[in-house]
C-alpha cells in the first residue's frame, strides 16, 4: 500500500476531503488521463490505474480509515461517528472478500460491452451505482442514517438483487429503530444468496438476523426457538413456518382487535364459580 499522501495528491484533494469532493476530483482527473484519450499511452494508463486505486481506497470509509492509520496519522473520528472498533478492519460480508468486491462492482451495475474483469475494475466512472453505494456507506459510518437510508433505498430500487445493498440497508434501518424492516431486508438477502449458483452461505448476515429476531422477533419466533432448541439457529427454511405461526396467533383474538379499534371496552369474562366445601359427616362424628 502506497503512502497516504500519494492518494490525496493524485486526486488533488486535502486529507479532510468529503465523499463529494473525492468523486468530483476523480471524475475530473479520469477525463484528463483516461487511456482512450491518449491512444493507449502506457504512461497515461499507469497514471489512470493509480487514480482508480486512490479513489477505490479513499471512497470506502473502512479502507480509508485503515489506510490513514497505517502511518499512525489517522485523523480523529468525527463526533457521532459509528465506526465501531470491530469494523475498523475489513472483514467479508459475503462468503469472502472476493465475493464482496464482485458483488459491489458487477451486480446491478451497467457493464460495458466486451469488458473484462480487469477493464471493469479500472473504469469505475462507468459504474454510477458503485459511487451511489460508496456514498451511502460513507453516510452510514458517519452516523448520518437518514441520508444513508435514502441512498440505500434508491440503490436497492435500482439493483434489487445486490446483497450488499440490502445488507447495509438492513443495518441502517436497525440503527433507526426499524428492526422489523431490517429483518425483512436480511431475509431477502439470504434468499438471494440461496438462489446463487453455487449458493452463498452468508454466515455474517445470518448471525445478525438471528440476533435481531431474538430481540424483536415476537412470540412466534420464541415458540419456534423453543421447539427447535436454543442452541440451533433458525434456518431460512423456517422463515415460512414462523410467518405461519404469526398469522395463526393473530387469528386467536379477532374480537379483541375489533373492539380495540372501535374504542369499545372489552367484555368481561364471567368469574369461575366458587368451590363449596362439603358439610362434615355427622355419622362419623357420633362413631368417634
Amino acid at each position: 500500500m502506497r503512502f497516504r499522501n500519494d492518494y490525496y495528491q493524485l486526486l488533488g484533494v486535502p486529507v479532510t476531503a468529503e465523499f463529494d469532493d473525492l468523486k468530483r476530483a476523480y471524475y475530473r482527473r479520469a477525463k484528463q488521463c483516461h487511456p482512450d484519450r491518449h491512444r493507449g499511452c502506457p504512461q497515461k494508463e499507469e497514471e489512470f490505474k493509480l487514480l482508480v486505486e486512490a479513489f477505490d481506497v479513499l471512497s470506502d470509509p473502512v479502507r480509508r480509515r485503515q489506510f490513514d492509520g497505517a502511518l499512525g496519522a489517522a485523523p480523529p473520528a468525527p463526533s457521532g461517528s459509528h465506526l465501531h472498533v470491530r469494523d475498523s478492519s475489513r472483514r467479508s460480508i459475503l462468503d469472502s472478500l472476493a465475493d464482496d468486491d464482485l458483488e459491489e462492482l458487477i451486480v446491478g451495475n451497467t457493464i460495458p460491452e466486451k469488458t473484462t474483469l480487469q477493464t471493469l475494475m479500472l473504469d469505475l466512472e462507468k459504474t454510477e451505482r458503485f459511487c451511489l453505494f460508496r456514498e451511502a456507506k460513507t453516510c452510514y459510518y458517519k452516523g448520518r442514517f437518514g441520508r444513508a437510508e435514502s441512498l440505500l433505498t434508491r440503490a436497492v430500487g435500482l439493483s434489487p438483487q445486490n446483497i450488499l445493498y440490502r445488507y447495509f440497508l438492513g443495518r441502517t434501518l436497525c440503527k433507526m429503530g426499524q428492526e422489523k424492516k431490517a429483518i425483512g431486508q436480511f431475509k431477502v438477502a439470504l434468499h438471494i444468496g440461496m438462489c446463487r449458483i453455487p449458493p452463498l452461505r452468508l454466515p455474517r448476515i445470518r448471525r445478525e438476523m438471528t440476533t435481531l429476531q431474538e430481540q424483536h422477533g415476537g412470540l412466534a419466533y420464541q415458540l419456534l426457538r423453543h421447539f427447535r432448541g436454543k442452541s440451533q439457529e433458525v434456518q431460512p427454511a423456517d422463515i415460512e413456518l414462523r410467518d405461519q405461526l404469526e398469522r395463526c396467533l393473530s387469528r386467536l383474538a379477532p374480537d379483541k382487535r375489533r373492539s380495540a379499534k372501535r374504542g369499545k371496552p372489552l367484555p368481561k369474562l364471567p368469574l369461575p364459580p366458587k368451590r363449596l366445601t362439603p358439610p362434615p359427616d355427622r355419622d362419623r362424628e357420633e362413631q368417634s
